[in-house]
């Protein structure tokens, strides 16, 4: 108990103190950020805790502020309604405001909660309410014809840390009164000040609203991170919403570059069918495709068709990509379910090894309903599920589309916004009664031979053409140098490597290329480094 009271203080003090990183970090940033400008103006930014964002707001924030002539304001996305979130808020919020006034924040908007916002707030509440008569109301949900149903569904699911959505859980009340207080207050800010940008974290959970909103008065918002800026607009709600064109942008290649995109691609898969780890995705700490041998079989082999569920974290935004089959993957893998009964396959499911403990439970109980379906422990290799003769798979839509295309095994997503879309080496039904014929009929879908290089050209423009060298030349061999993602990333270490890397002609380049994006329009940012 007294080691567990220790850390909780120490965590409190690292919270408020600033160390010498951070330090340094605002100190450097007080001699780039001193220009005023007009008042009327204004440029949003949401005061984010992640360090390696801090290098990328603190340059776009100046550019924005620069070309709109406009002052920065800060703001929290959430509501701190308890007086322990308010508490938690006042730490928190201590040394984010020395930070974020060091980019030339002037002041941080206090959202007023009072008897009549909170009285306009219940009565939309009861509006929409009244309106939801099941999840899918909730998804499909719009106020004031903006779409905001996903950022609803997708808040709950996170916030309470549950598969699918309860509409008649007090929970969800409580979250709709949030919502409403919020929307409420973003509508007024966004309809009668000159706000002439945002700057935000997220485009999901109710961090995504205030940039749902801005669309309707066709004010951009900048998702802004160390690896890439995406500008949203109403043509564009969602980041990394590139994979819509990747056929048609590949195709614009020329005829060399194709082929050795194809090579690198085919390359990159090999590493990861032999267990390499961070090969194209810093975030994965263990592979699913790991080199341990078999302890025994796995696959009974008695039918002839034999389907992988691959399911995605339940809690995690499943509408970050746009809008699915399904609100959330609980529906979806419930819908799945439900179709094991009727027919004469052999079912298995496994999660990836770097999920949640929490999506196992979730996992488990829903097995346990559904005896049909086997549960595989997560550290079973791919490579010995593709072995013993996996030859189909579900998923919404996870990156295993590429990784069993490539090994020419279909592949059937639950989306129509998926990364690999715009080719055909996956199967993409348009609605749920599609779904369901196909899983019905898979005798017609074994063995489709979908294989092809389309594969690679996708795997090359998910993985390697959108180069993430906005901010630093050769921002992937920095991550690796300084222990990996999580460590480069998620720590002031990153505020010592900044200072550092910087020189005046690092500085002069990021501002360049920077205006000419923001002038650009353009959904996403290129890198510009020779």
């Amino acid at each position: 108990m007294i080691k567990k009271i220790y850390i909780f203080i120490l965590t409190i003090i690292n919270r408020i103190r600033i160390n010498r990183s951070e330090h340094d970090f605002i100190e450097h940033n007080k001699k780039l950020s001193n220009q005023k400008y007009h008042e009327d103006n204004i440029v949003l930014i949401e005061m984010i805790g992640l360090h390696s964002n801090h290098i990328a707001i603190s340059y776009l924030s100046r550019i924005l502020t620069e070309m709109n002539n406009a002052q920065l304001i800060g703001y929290k996305p959430r509501l701190s309604l308890s007086i322990f979130n308010k508490l938690k808020s006042f730490i928190i919020e201590k040394k984010l405001k020395k930070i974020f006034e060091s980019f030339g924040m002037t002041k941080i908007l206090n959202i007023d909660i009072n008897i009549n916002s909170k009285t306009l707030a219940n009565q939309l509440k009861n509006k929409l309410m009244s309106q939801i008569k099941s999840k899918s109301d909730v998804h499909l949900l719009t106020v004031d014809n903006i779409w905001v149903g996903d950022l609803i569904y997708d808040q709950y699911l996170k916030s309470n840390m549950v598969p699918t959505l309860d509409i008649k859980s007090k929970d969800f009340e409580e979250l709709m009164f949030e919502f409403c207080l919020l929307f409420n207050y973003w509508q007024g800010v966004l309809s009668k000040n000159k706000v002439r940008a945002l700057i935000i974290s997220h485009a999901c959970y109710f961090m995504g609203l205030p940039a749902r909103i801005a669309s309707k008065f066709n004010i951009p918002a900048y998702q802004a991170t160390l690896e890439n800026i995406y500008c949203l607009t109403k043509y564009n709600l969602h980041p990394s919403s590139e994979f819509h064109s990747y056929k048609s942008d590949f195709e614009k290649f020329d005829i060399k570059i194709k082929d050795k995109a194809i090579i690198r691609a085919r390359e990159r898969l090999n590493l990861i069918y032999e267990g390499n780890i961070n090969v194209d995705q810093p975030y994965i700490k263990n592979s699913a495709y790991n080199q341990k041998k078999p302890i025994g079989k796995v696959i009974h082999n008695n039918k002839p068709i034999k389907i992988l569920i691959a399911p995605h974290c339940f809690f995690d935004s499943p509408n970050g990509l746009g809008k699915n089959l399904f609100p959330d993957f609980y529906e979806w893998l419930d819908f799945i379910a439900k179709l094991s009964i009727k027919t004469d396959y052999e079912w298995y499911i496994k999660t990836h090894p770097n999920t949640f403990p929490e999506n196992k439970l979730v996992i488990k109980d829903f097995v346990s309903r559904y005896p049909k379906i086997n549960f595989l422990n997560d550290e079973i290799s791919h490579n010995q599920l593709i072995d013993e003769g996996i030859n189909i798979v579900l998923t919404v839509y996870g990156s295993i589309g590429l990784e069993y295309a490539a090994k020419n095994i279909t592949v059937i997503n639950a989306s129509q916004n998926n990364p690999h879309i715009s080719f055909d080496f996956n199967i993409h039904p348009k609605s749920k009664e599609e779904l369901k014929n196909i899983i019905l009929n898979l005798h017609n879908y074994v063995n489709a031979s979908l294989y092809s290089d389309d594969i690679y050209k996708c795997y090359y423009m998910k993985y390697l053409h959108y180069k993430e060298d906005i901010f630093i030349s050769d921002y992937k061999s920095v991550v690796k140098h300084m222990g990996g993602y999580y460590d480069a990333l998620f720590t002031s270490k990153i505020y010592d490597f900044w200072l550092n890397y910087w020189s005046k002609d690092i500085h002069s380049h990021i501002n360049k290329t920077l205006k000419e994006f923001v002038l650009s329009g353009e959904y996403k940012m290129k890198s510009k480094w020779r």
